[in-house]
């Protein structure tokens, strides 16, 4: 039951004097980041250059400890030749495993520092054993799960892997499922899952419940998604006992002063379990040091149970700093486009619902996140069903079957949002496998890595500006569907500024968060055709059938008139989409008011 071997107590550093305090504390390992291509880059005074790291691994060896390095930010193709770089300083430096989230860095890996051992980041989104299963193939030899699966299945998905798991103990914790959050990057162009968080949970929300004539029947308000901090020090024998191979602390931002007496309470009890595991009591001194320390209240968060209300704090008090407070203006850009010609190659139109809904669409994708998916499947040609965003084990199993009853209506695409669900489809033998933007797919290299898993073709990072996915278009060697209309990702949540964010929540009772105004191409139509994608798709889950019909007939015709080098009628367009939505427009992700600037730049250079 756990009691063969002590788990590793496995601390952060952000500093070569963190990394010297955190061992001398007790840590068995550290992990550290270097000056780029991390998940915390918010200060510049922290993360060690390539002498540090020479330093810090040379320190930590030396003791007989471990140093894992962390390789865990989104990469996008512009940054593959840094990737490149950093791999061959660590194939040279010699860490003792590198932390991943992108699929490119374990590809990149495997030929650059093969000998490196591979730790899949909780970015990663690891909540079944088919996606741990999927990542042992891929050369992993350690998963650090999902924040938000409780212990016995964590325990699982080891048993069933045959992997190491790793799981955060203490600190600082996302509200959010992991790499699951799209709305810093929507909303600010600071990437959650590239270490620039402008933690929008952070905010003070209003929650109202309205009925569809907009009268509000109910509210509450505070800092409703203010997360508390991990605390896990007086529940050591179930972490072990659930054969938990290492023992994480979050805090690569903090000082050293702060971080070393977390360790030393860690490294204490793990071992006083270990000297006498019947006769082990949690510590009351050591609990209250450790409480009278705290930054945030704090929870157990998932470990257990589902933490609900309990595991936030709405009153905010104890949050230490605000990266932002409230939504900015988004705008929608409007005006010179590209040059008006007839489209080499015309996207398949595609609308996302819960109903039949087309007016003009090529295919029809279903939403399986049961707050959509009511009734059955149609059997008629150009359909997909969307798998859930996220697959614990119970969606696995579940979808297992339904798989089975889809694939016998004939020609059917899947879309998967996950390794696990990816290798869950192909099992069932779905031949048409769509990788979903949940995956988060971001550059050529890890496109190609879902290739060789089995997906026919994906859906963009929805994170990409128009800049990123022009050059994204360009590498990649399969077809790219882009999200071009509607909200990304009925109960309202909003902020200060009084900004609406629709929230669904499933049949999992899970909630959705979706973005406060809708990404709409319309007016830079032409200019997104001109990347040769396959798809366009309009997010239309949310809508009835109606207002789907109208907004995808306008971008048929839209389509349609461009195809045949015809202008369109913008601003009738958007006036229609707007008043059936009754949301916001914007540019979304894709930033289009810099590339006006950049022609323009260019216009005047030529003259």
């Amino acid at each position: 039951m756990g009691l063969e071997k002590k788990p590793e107590i496995l601390a952060p550093a952000g500093t070569l004097d963190a990394v010297r305090q955190v061992i001398d504390a007790g840590a068995d390992a550290v992990y550290v980041g270097g000056k780029g291509l991390n998940m915390r880059r918010h200060r510049a005074s922290c993360n060690l250059t390539e002498p540090k790291i020479a330093e810090a691994i040379d320190l930590v060896h030396r003791g007989g400890k471990r140093l894992y390095f962390t390789l865990n930010s989104l990469i996008f193709d512009s940054q593959l030749p840094q990737l490149r770089q950093v791999l061959a300083m660590l194939g040279r430096l010699g860490p003792d495993a590198i932390i991943v989230q992108d699929l490119a860095v374990a590809s990149l890996a495997r030929e650059i520092c093969v000998h490196v051992p591979l730790h899949a980041s909780t970015m990663m989104n690891v909540h079944n054993a088919e996606t741990a299963l999927a990542l042992k193939m891929m050369g992993f030899v350690r998963i650090i799960p999902s924040r938000d699966i409780p212990l016995h299945e964590i325990r699982r998905i080891g048993e069933r892997s045959g992997l190491e798991m790793e799981c955060f103990v203490h600190g600082d914790m996302c509200i959010s499922q992991s790499s699951q959050c799209y709305l810093s990057g929507i909303l600010f162009g600071e990437s959650s899952n590239c270490g620039r968080c402008m933690k929008p949970c952070r905010w003070r929300w209003e929650l109202a419940a309205r009925q569809s004539n907009g009268e509000s029947l109910d509210h509450a308000e505070g800092y409703l998604l203010g997360r508390k901090d991990l605390c896990m020090l007086p529940h050591i024998p179930a972490l072990i006992q659930n054969c938990i191979a290492a023992l994480k602390i979050e805090g690569r931002m903090r000082t050293a002063e702060f971080l070393a007496p977390v360790v030393a309470l860690y490294r204490k009890a793990v071992d006083s379990y270990f000297e006498d595991p019947a006769g082990y009591a949690t510590n009351a001194g050591d609990m209250h040091k450790l409480f009278s320390q705290r930054v945030r209240e704090m929870t157990t968060a998932h470990m257990f149970a589902n933490p609900g209300h309990e595991g936030v704090d709405t009153t905010g008090k104890r949050e230490p700093r605000f990266f932002s407070h409230a939504s900015p203006a988004m705008p929608l850009t409007i005006g010179h486009d590209a040059a008006l010609r007839a489209a080499a190659k015309c996207p398949e139109l595609i609308v996302h619902v819960s109903t039949v809904a087309g007016a003009g669409a090529n295919a029809i994708y279903f939403c399986g996140d049961g707050f959509c998916l009511h009734g059955g499947v149609p059997s008629m040609e150009g359909i997909g069903v969307m798998m859930p965003h996220i697959c614990d084990e119970r969606d696995v199993v579940e979808w297992g079957q339904r798989l089975r009853r889809l694939i016998a209506l004939g020609n059917i695409t899947i879309g998967v949002s996950s390794l696990g669900a990816l290798q869950t489809a192909r099992e069932q033998r779905c031949r048409d496998l769509l990788a979903d933007y949940p995956l988060n797919v971001a550059n050529s290299i890890a496109a190609d890595e879902l290739s060789t898993l089995g997906a026919q073709g994906l859906t963009a990072s929805v994170e990409l500006t128009f800049q990123q996915l022009s050059e994204f278009t360009k590498a990649v060697r399969m077809p790219i569907e882009i999200i071009g209309q509607g909200p990304i990702c009925g109960m309202l949540l909003e902020d200060a500024a009084s900004h609406i964010f629709p929230l669904e929540t499933d049949r999992r009772c899970r909630n959705h968060l979706f973005t406060p105004t809708d990404v709409c191409v319309l007016p830079n139509l032409s200019r997104m055709l001109s990347l040769g994608i396959s798809g366009l798709r309009i997010e239309g889950q949310l809508d009835k059938p109606e207002t789907v019909a109208i907004v995808t007939r306008i971008y048929r015709e839209a389509i349609d008139f461009l195809r045949a080098g015809k202008s369109i009628d913008v601003a009738e367009g958007l006036s229609k989409i707007a008043a059936a939505t009754d949301r916001p427009l914007s540019d979304g992700p894709f930033d289009f008011q810099s590339i006006q600037v950049a022609d323009k730049e260019k216009e005047l250079a030529r003259t």
